[in-house]
C-alpha cells in the first residue's frame, strides 16, 4: 500500500512530463507552431506579397495577422487553415521548392543573427556543432 502512495505520484509526474506541448505553441515558432510547415511557408509567402510595395512594414502585418487570427472562431480558422494547405498543394513542385529554399535562407540567416547577439540555440529541437 505504501508503495502505491510513492509511485502513484511518480508516475502522475513522468505523465505530465511527457504530456505534448499545447497546440498552438512551441519554443521556436509562438503562435507558428499550430500551422504545419507548409501552411506557414504560405503564410510567409502572403507577407512578401503584402509588404512588396513597401506600404506595409512586415511587423505591422505579421500584427495584423496575429489580431486576425485571435479574432477567428474555431470554425473560420480551420477553414483558414485548409486554405493555406489547398493552396500549397495547387503550387508546383518548382514553386514549392523556391519558397522552401527563400524559407532556409531566412533561417540561416536569423541563425546567423542570434549568435552574432549570442543567442540560445537554432530552431529545430537540436543543437547544431
Amino acid at each position: 500500500m505504501k508503495l502505491a502512495r510513492a509511485v502513484l505520484p511518480f508516475c502522475a509526474l513522468l505523465l505530465v512530463a511527457a504530456a505534448p506541448a499545447p497546440q498552438g505553441e512551441d519554443h521556436c515558432h509562438g503562435r507558428m507552431g499550430m500551422f504545419t510547415p507548409e501552411q506557414r511557408l504560405m503564410m510567409m509567402a502572403d507577407a512578401e506579397k503584402a509588404t512588396a510595395d513597401g506600404s506595409l512594414d512586415m511587423q505591422d502585418y505579421r500584427a495584423m495577422q496575429r489580431d486576425k487570427l485571435t479574432a477567428m472562431s474555431a470554425d473560420k480558422r480551420q477553414a483558414y487553415f485548409a486554405d493555406l494547405t489547398k493552396r500549397w498543394a495547387a503550387l508546383s513542385p518548382a514553386e514549392q521548392a523556391k519558397l522552401k529554399t527563400a524559407a532556409e535562407q531566412r533561417r540561416k540567416e536569423h541563425e546567423g543573427k542570434m549568435g552574432a547577439m549570442g543567442g540560445g540555440k537554432p530552431c529545430g529541437g537540436a543543437d547544431k556543432g
